[in-house]
């Protein structure tokens, strides 16, 4: 491995352990789109990188914990393979004192593929959780309309749909200028879909439904707030403390 390689993985690393330590805001802010473009030029001399065994091996990580699953987390997993050259797949275990089988998201790809899409995922879902728990209690506080389990759903799925397409228009236009830059697109190994194929390629996978949109605004504000904010924990830490 070249010394500029070498560089190139510390600076990863470096950017990943930042979006987990909120102690500089300014640097946070920018950890994670500079990790993603970091990667994708990274790629650009994967044949420097073919005689290291590891840095080549098929690596799998778990995203989430075996549970029932909601719609908006596998819908999340879509949008982080199709933007982190990773695919995903269910790994199903029964957990003791329960009869239904319980499911966690697993991403299969190369080890640091994996590892940078297991950061962004759990970045993602933390902030998305967040924010959409804030806009429901922030409708309610400002309309001060009677607060429903029905209302509340019809919110909540509206407004995470928003954010989730409003993230994924910020990933493919960070792709995209990733691209026009370094003549690349974010695409899935060869040799990453090979091995899925090869395990799973023969089982149907299971659908889901992506519930309606009800309300409008609210999936507007989904929309703005999944396309703006910044995926690092020092996000959560500023909000929180306005409160």
């Amino acid at each position: 491995m070249t010394k500029r390689n070498e560089s190139i993985i510390e600076k990863i690393k470096g950017l990943l352990a930042l979006a987990n330590d909120h102690q500089n805001d300014e640097e946070c802010q920018t950890a994670f789109m500079m990790a993603q473009k970091l990667m994708i030029k990274y790629d650009i001399s994967s044949s420097e990188l073919e005689d290291g065994e590891n840095d080549r091996a098929i690596s799998e990580g778990q995203a989430t914990a075996h549970k029932t699953l909601y719609w908006w987390e596998r819908q999340l997993a879509n949008i982080i393979t199709r933007n982190f050259r990773v695919t995903w797949y269910y790994n199903n275990k029964i957990i003791k004192g329960e009869t239904k089988k319980k499911r966690a998201i697993m991403f299969m790809g190369f080890e640091s593929d994996v590892a940078l899409a297991k950061e962004m995922y759990v970045l993602a879902y933390d902030v998305l959780s967040f924010y959409v728990q804030k806009f429901v209690n922030d409708y309610y506080d400002s309309t001060q309309i009677y607060r429903t389990k029905k209302l509340t759903t019809e919110l909540k799925n509206s407004y995470t749909t928003g954010f989730l397409n409003g993230l994924k228009e910020k990933f493919e236009e960070q792709v995209k200028a990733m691209g026009q830059e370094y003549g690349l697109m974010v695409l899935l190994p060869a040799e990453v879909k090979q091995e899925y194929d090869k395990r799973f390629g023969h089982k149907k996978g299971l659908s889901y439904k992506i519930p309606p949109i009800e309300e409008i605004a609210a999936y507007q504000k989904g929309f703005q707030d999944g396309n703006k904010v910044d995926y690092t924990k020092s996000t959560l830490d500023k909000e929180t403390s306005l409160f």
